[in-house]
């Protein structure tokens, strides 16, 4: 996926969550700066856009598919709230809707601190 060269935030969320339904983890690392830092909920940052996209690529290849519903983006300031459902299937082929919410810093263009606040652990057991 290409980057516009004009954008607007929400245009860039809802780029970033194509890319990882589509399981494309460059895509979604393009977006952020190279020394960012990247929290899925209690575990320890990563740092950097190599190490997202390789989190990205595992996580990805962890499920055995996902789709970011969005439900709501609210902006302010160089933040952005993202509240989510993720629809995907535990192990069993039970389908899944868990609930998400992501916190963006951004830096212009680049993201420069994401959080996800989310219980993954119904689609790994």
């Amino acid at each position: 996926m290409n980057k516009p060269v004009s954008f607007d935030r929400t245009d860039m969320v809802r780029l970033m969550c194509a890319a990882v339904d589509a399981g494309d983890a460059e895509a979604f690392g393009s977006w952020f700066a190279d020394t960012a830092s990247y929290t899925f909920g209690n575990n320890p940052p990563l740092v950097g856009r190599d190490a997202v996209m390789a989190a990205t690529a595992g996580a990805a290849g962890a499920l055995p598919w996902v789709r970011h519903v969005i439900d709501q983006i609210a902006e302010v300031d160089d933040q952005l709230f993202c509240r989510f459902t993720i629809e995907t299937e535990a192990r069993d082929g039970t389908p899944l809707a868990l609930p998400c919410v992501t916190v963006i810093w951004m830096s212009e263009d680049k993201i420069v601190d994401y959080r996800v606040h989310m219980d993954i652990s119904p689609a790994m057991t």
